[in-house]
């Protein structure tokens, strides 16, 4: 038989459990999954909806697991988004999120990204993940990017061969959403776009955003300050052209 203090833990243990069932994180709409090489995504992306045969080729399917699970089955990041559009906030903060931590894309390196900076995302429906794929809402691993927290859950993997099948069924079905992003605006999920995206909600939610008096809510990273965060976040946003227009004009 339990103690009362066992019994006390499990009160509060589901009690933790409704709340978070309340505010939806337990069961998000859709999961978003950043892939780093665009050059193999977008391969992927191609021959997936181009795809004639019954069975898929063994050889794809490695590079499934490759590019877009990089090779693991436990602790795959992803970010959950209320819809299949490149534009919702879950996707831009995953965006900002993933990008975050590197150099080039902080306004203190001063040298402009390469072109070959891109990136794939796929918008994969909850509907899409085998029951073999088990999800748990993670928010203290997220690492950089405070905003994207409650946005942050990690993919178990019993069977990384189904689940990479069930991504190729689901964007030749086209029931998974892809986008690209990119340097430039040649891309509907380019990195200025995807982090007014990002800039937006967090106006919403924090109020107006100073890097040199960050929001009190608003805490530092594993490697990077919200100081820091904000900074880089204005900075991908471009935003000196919208707080600072040309009034004489």
């Amino acid at each position: 038989m339990s103690s009362f203090p066992d019994f006390l833990q499990q009160i509060y243990t589901s009690f933790g459990r409704a709340k978070s069932l309340k505010s939806g994180k337990l069961y998000p709409e859709n999961f978003v999954r950043l892939c780093r090489n665009r050059v193999d995504f977008i391969t992927i992306v191609n021959e997936a909806i181009h795809h004639r045969n019954q069975s898929w080729d063994q050889e794809l399917v490695g590079r499934v697991i490759q590019c877009v699970l990089d090779g693991a089955d436990s602790g795959i990041s992803v970010y959950s988004s209320a819809t299949l559009d490149p534009l919702d906030r879950g996707h831009a903060l995953a965006v900002v999120a993933e990008g975050m931590s590197q150099s080039n894309f902080r306004s203190s390196r001063g040298s402009k990204r390469k072109s070959s900076c891109t990136r794939g995302s796929l918008i994969i429906p909850i509907s899409c993940l085998p029951k073999t794929t088990y999800y748990d809402f993670t928010p203290e691993n997220n690492l950089d990017f405070y905003p994207a927290n409650q946005h942050h859950f990690d993919l178990t993997i019993n069977d990384v061969e189904e689940l990479a099948i069930a991504l190729l069924n689901g964007i030749k079905q086209e029931i998974i959403a892809w986008s690209f992003l990119g340097n430039d605006g040649k891309f509907i999920g380019s990195y200025r776009l995807q982090a007014a995206v990002a800039y937006s909600h967090c106006l919403q939610a924090f109020g107006k955003l100073n890097p040199s008096v960050p929001p009190s809510d608003w805490v530092d990273g594993r490697t990077i300050t919200a100081s820091e965060q904000i900074d880089t976040l204005k900075h991908l946003a471009q935003t000196f052209t919208v707080d600072s227009p040309n009034l004489t004009g």
